[in-house]
């Protein structure tokens, strides 16, 4: 007899933690709470990476300076 395992509680467990890690990175932006909240996950990820993004273009710029 096969035994089919319902993947559904896997996905959700997968999603919250997704979530989870998502909240986590926003609240790390330099903006306010309220700004944050209104935020949806996909505009939140948006602006993580353009945040990492110009911090790391930054940071190399810098680098350059301090080299010169």
């Amino acid at each position: 007899m096969v035994s089919h395992r319902s993947t559904k509680g896997a996905s959700k467990a997968r999603r919250d933690h997704i979530n989870h890690e998502i909240r986590n990175m926003r609240s790390l932006l330099p903006i306010s709470q309220e700004d944050q909240e209104r935020m949806s996950y996909l505009h939140s990820m948006a602006a993580i990476c353009t945040y990492i993004r110009k911090s790391v273009l930054f940071q190399g710029e810098f680098c350059k300076l301090i080299a010169s």
